[in-house]
């Protein structure tokens, strides 16, 4: 065989080799929810793997899928919100008490708690474009000023009373067989994924989190963007309250919290798959379905509920790693093979 063929048959399988490290890095999250199913099937097949169960998972992921969808555009344009859940946690003890204290209408409520969730999500905004506080300290300290503000309003205690039918049934309704919510998280993240991947503001958003001063060298208010990110957050965040205040048919002060880690481990999570490295709707969806199925199946094979929280967070640490592992393959391999061109050439 001659040199030129010998030289292109190196190409070839190198080529083979980066497609398949793409595919594995693009999809591999997929694949451990594939084979995580598998597992918990083969060990629990008459209660794991039925339509019941994987109804009742989506169903019971919809408000974390609501709130890691909240966050993904911060994290988008580089910063971070603590702030989202104590948004959560007032939103959600005040639609109830709004309605059941105050015999305000439904529908006023929830206006009231989805502009309260803008007004922090501007304050947010303000302090990290305009005041350039770290959003990481300046959302800490929003998040429990509005922290002590659902304890004074609460007492601490349970907002319970008599809810109007029509508030209860959007999110106890269901539709083909699945509770609204579920509904709620795709039509989310389809607004989402067009915002982020089609439209002016969203590809902002995008090139501010990736280079802000290139961003505002080529003329991208990236102060804008930040605001926009943060208001997304802070809405998203109060409609999430007001589903599971429609769920659970309550106001629960010390509910908020426990969505805090797991939105932040899907969303991670989802930037391990279909665009690695970035912060994307859709591997955003899997991550929060593949914590919800993971917890399902360990819990249905015997283990403690305290092991959810440490799933989360080995899930968390175990994909960033994988996926590190193989986006950094994933550049040597392409400079090997434009080197290995450029010397056949």
């Amino acid at each position: 065989m001659s040199e030129a063929g010998t030289q292109a048959g190196k190409m070839r399988r190198r080529a083979s080799q980066l497609n398949f490290t793409r595919i594995l890095t693009d999809y591999g999250l997929v694949l451990v929810l594939l084979v995580m199913v598998a597992v918990f099937s083969a060990l629990k097949p008459e209660t794991y793997f039925t339509t019941d169960n994987f109804i009742s998972v989506a169903e019971s992921q919809a408000i974390t899928g609501l709130m890691a969808l909240a966050i993904i555009c911060v994290l988008v344009v580089g910063e971070f919100d603590l702030s989202f859940t104590a948004i959560f946690g007032l939103a959600q003890v005040l639609v109830i008490g709004l309605i059941t204290r105050d015999d305000v209408s439904w529908v006023i409520a929830v206006l009231a708690v989805v502009g309260i969730g803008l007004i922090v999500g501007l304050i947010n905004a303000l302090l990290t474009a305009r005041l350039q506080v770290n959003s990481f300290i300046g959302t800490l300290g929003v998040a429990t000023v509005i922290g002590g503000i659902s304890v004074g309003y609460t007492d601490g205690q349970v907002v319970t009373g008599v809810l109007p039918q029509a508030f209860t049934d959007l999110a106890r309704n269901e539709l083909f067989g699945i509770a609204l919510p579920v509904f709620y998280v795709l039509a989310a993240a389809v607004v989402l994924y067009l915002v982020l991947g089609y439209s002016a503001s969203g590809r902002h958003m995008v090139a501010t989190g990736g280079n802000p001063a290139a961003a505002r060298l080529a003329g991208i208010k990236t102060g804008r963007s930040i605001m926009l990110a943060f208001l997304i957050a802070g809405v998203l965040s109060a409609l999430a309250a007001v589903i599971s205040g429609s769920q659970l048919g309550s106001g629960q002060p010390l509910l908020a919290n426990s969505y805090l880690l797991p939105a932040y481990a899907a969303v991670f999570l989802g930037a391990t798959a279909i665009t690695p490295g970035r912060f994307n709707v859709w591997g955003t969806v899997i991550g929060v379905y593949l914590l919800g199925l993971g917890t399902s199946g360990l819990q249905q094979v015997g283990l403690e509920p305290w092991i959810q929280d440490a799933f989360n967070g080995l899930m968390l640490l175990a994909a960033v790693t994988i996926s590190g592992f193989f986006t950094r393959r994933v550049p040597r391999a392409a400079r090997s093979e434009v080197a290995e061109t450029a010397d056949a050439r």
